[in-house]
């Protein structure tokens, strides 16, 4: 193909048709421009389809992961809601001047309970992270998806380490003194059970730092655990129909 546009060149040389000579040239690095041009866009078109596939592919992780976020939210309010109704049972106990029933050591116990490391799965972020948040060409999406790993899921760590700090250091404190021993327990099937056994049931009646320290902890289990489990589960929900929704555009694309 050079060959053949060198001797049309040669052949206007050679017949002085310098005008003839020039507009050719000139059409021919044209062609030249125009060639490297759509060369560009081909690579530039290939370079897109190749991250909107990579795109595409942290967005299903984050699809994945949030399903089982949702579905360990879901087990861990029970789970607390388990340990809630223990202290009500207690309190009720306590409060009312209540006779001693066997199945209270298990209520005790159950008060003592915590998940603790309650947070999203961060693989799909750290993923993201090094591809560059950018990547999410969805601006309302990107968004989302730092709001909830950079703010809400620290949050919810934070909040539920405090309350498993108190937990701790009552086991130091104040438990050591009014029961048997602290988290005596046994896990079977992903359940723990255990019993604790009060040293004293009828003065545990008159004991106000007690019965004060359960009251709290119903208020902490609000604040620090269930209010930001909610807000992650909100939150997660949020981006996971976003995400599904950016996925279902991609499939009709």
């Amino acid at each position: 193909m050079i060959k053949f546009f060198r001797k049309i060149r040669q052949s206007l040389l050679n017949q002085n048709k310098v005008s003839k000579y020039l507009l050719y040239a000139i059409g021919e690095i044209a062609l030249v421009v125009i060639g490297i041009l759509i060369a560009l866009q081909i690579n530039n078109r290939n370079e897109r389809a190749k991250l909107v596939q990579k795109e595409t592919e942290i967005l299903h992780l984050f699809d994945e992961s949030l399903s089982t976020d949702l579905k360990k939210f879901a087990y861990i309010i029970k789970f607390y809601e388990r340990s809630k109704g223990s202290i009500f049972r207690v309190l009720d106990h306590l409060e009312n001047d209540l006779p001693y029933q066997d199945t209270l050591a298990y209520d005790f116990f159950n008060t003592t309970l915590t998940y603790e490391q309650t947070s999203f799965i961060n693989g799909p972020f750290e993923t993201l992270k090094s591809a560059g948040v950018e990547l999410i060409s969805n601006p309302k999406l990107r968004k989302k998806i730092l709001e909830i790993y950079d703010d809400w899921d620290p949050w919810m760590e934070s909040g539920e380490k405090h309350y498993v700090d108190v937990i701790l250091n009552a086991g130091l404190t104040m438990y050591k003194t009014r029961f048997d021993e602290f988290w005596g327990g046994t896990v079977k099937d992903s359940v723990i059970t255990g019993v604790m056994h009060p040293i004293n049931y009828e003065q545990l009646k008159e004991d106000k730092e007690y019965i004060y320290f359960l009251k709290t902890q119903l208020n902490l289990m609000l604040w620090r655990v269930e209010n930001p489990i909610d807000d992650a589960t909100t939150n997660g929900t949020i981006l996971k129909n976003l995400i599904e929704e950016e996925l279902k555009q991609r499939i009709k694309e």
